[in-house]
């Protein structure tokens, strides 16, 4: 299943950044911007870019002098994401899984996690919090980025079933009670809309 699922998002980098682009009504990219301000990211910090995908959050992260991690499992996607960085420092691509994190205890000042998050497995939400909190220096925050659920029902149902083919078969009940889960984790958890109004941010710091 695993294997399966690489191949995949391994195909997917292909088209990756247009999906993106268009479910989060940000074709300009200017979502990624807003998100690494939220961060505060600056010179000197330690940056991880969880799921990184094709590395357009990461490499923006860069821009602002911090040294940023850019992991996924997906080969496909890590060879997207250095052909796009070429050229940008303080940048590293790391291939390995969320749910089980290759780095030391408090390694990072800042955590990302964009439009990857509900595409886990339901037993690595779990996991992944844990693990980002693990690798989050103390008051460092995590910062979680995912779509809103599409209002319009056909794009909602095909929403829900791309969520079930890569094994979140309960995600809407994740989503319900995502608050709460992410306080067991964080302190200071808050969730607000995107400037675009397709997507959320869920903020949280390290106790």
């Amino acid at each position: 299943m695993r294997r399966g699922r690489r191949f995949y998002y391994d195909l997917f980098s292909r088209v990756y950044d247009k999906v993106i682009a268009l479910h989060s009504a940000d074709k300009a990219g200017k979502l990624r911007s807003w998100l690494v301000e939220q961060g505060g990211c600056k010179g000197g910090m330690r940056v991880l870019d969880l799921c990184t995908g094709t590395g357009s959050v990461a490499i923006e992260a860069s821009r602002t002098g911090s040294l940023v991690v850019g992991l996924d499992f997906s080969w496909g996607m890590l060879e997207k994401a250095r052909d796009k960085g070429k050229g940008a420092r303080h940048l590293v691509w790391v291939q390995g899984s969320a749910p089980f994190l290759p780095f030391r205890d408090e390694s990072f000042h800042v955590v990302y996690c964009s439009h990857a998050f509900y595409e886990l497995r339901d037993w690595e939400k779990l996991w992944t919090l844990g693990e980002v909190k693990r690798v989050l220096l103390p008051g460092g925050c995590f910062l979680m980025m995912e779509h809103e659920e599409p209002s319009h029902p056909v794009v909602r149902f095909l929403y829900k079933v791309r969520l079930a083919s890569m094994g979140s078969l309960d995600s809407s009940r994740f989503i319900s009670k995502e608050l709460k889960l992410f306080s067991r984790f964080f302190k200071d958890v808050v969730r607000e809309k995107s400037p675009t109004g397709n997507s959320k941010l869920i903020k949280g710091v390290k106790r």
